[in-house]
């Protein structure tokens, strides 16, 4: 009787402790004035999770496979099931796989792409899953804007317009991210034509932080536009030792001339970067 009393009066006070990290986490969590955002290590894919300060969360691909869950699973709360927003920057598998195992695991509200069609049959599981979650979809157009809170906002930079069935590089979903006097340009696998194309455009591209064009390919990050951008870190989500060889020694060179610090998840991990709408910091 009295080890039957012990246990239930321990159980009794871890219970109420557990409630008392969990009270004060949310409390936390209301009060704070900070945006994150992490550029997860998924191997050769992308996925961005970004969190505005008012809790509202969106997730910008979501890499090559389930490799996303377990990153999702470091940055969010255990309790949180839903993610207001997820991006699909292009129908390509090494950006859209990831997304059907999160739309099948989280309640989301909307899902934002291109348009561009991709005869895949992990574009064709994502378009399935996007449908059974009831998600509102949504086609990005330059224009657009998205606010994730009363202060943080992404503008939609590319596409310009549907481009067809061709190339999905092509009409790829370009954001620029801003919280303040802060900002990060997104551009998931942008081409160097699309490149250009930005630069003809008129729109704002100078940032902060940069994603770097297409996991750091050849022909992309080009010096004309890295002069437009003067980014002050530059992130490139590549897989170690991936076939394409990515990020190339061309692409790297670029970036080092541009005097930019260079982040690599191949070799760094997860990297997140947290701003106040001052300035950026680096989460260590």
């Amino acid at each position: 009787m009295k080890n039957w009393r012990k246990n239930l009066a321990w159980y009794f006070l871890s219970a109420l402790a557990l409630g008392a990290v969990v009270v004060w986490s949310a409390v936390f969590h209301l009060g704070r004035s900070t945006l994150t955002v992490s550029f997860f290590d998924v191997g050769q894919g992308d996925a961005i999770f970004i969190e505005a300060p008012n809790g509202n969360q969106m997730l910008i691909d979501g890499g090559p496979d389930k490799k996303v869950l377990r990153e999702l699973a470091d940055v969010m709360s255990f309790w949180d099931r839903s993610i207001d927003m997820i991006v699909l920057t292009h129908p390509h598998q090494d950006h859209v796989a990831g997304l059907v195992d999160v739309l099948r695991r989280f309640d989301v509200d909307y899902a934002v792409e291109s348009g561009a069609r991709h005869t895949i049959a992990e574009y064709d599981a994502f378009e399935r899953a996007v449908a059974d979650e009831k998600a509102e979809h949504i086609f990005a157009r330059r224009g657009m804007r998205i606010w994730l809170s009363g202060d943080v906002y992404l503008d939609v930079l590319e596409p310009k317009e549907f481009l067809g069935d061709g190339n999905p590089n092509e009409t790829m979903v370009v954001v620029r991210l801003v919280y303040g006097k802060t900002s990060a340009l997104l551009t998931g696998d942008l081409t160097e034509k699309g490149e250009a194309r930005l630069l003809g455009s008129g729109v704002v591209l100078d940032s902060d932080i940069l994603k770097v064009p297409h996991h750091g390919s050849k022909y992309s990050s080009t010096n004309a536009f890295l002069r437009a951008v003067t980014p002050e870190a530059a992130i490139v989500s590549a897989g170690a030792k991936n076939r394409y060889g990515h990020p190339t020694r061309e692409a790297l060179g670029r970036l080092a001339a541009s005097a930019a610090e260079i982040f690599r998840t191949d070799t760094d991990g997860t990297v997140i970067f947290e701003s106040d709408g001052e300035r950026w910091y680096q989460r260590k």
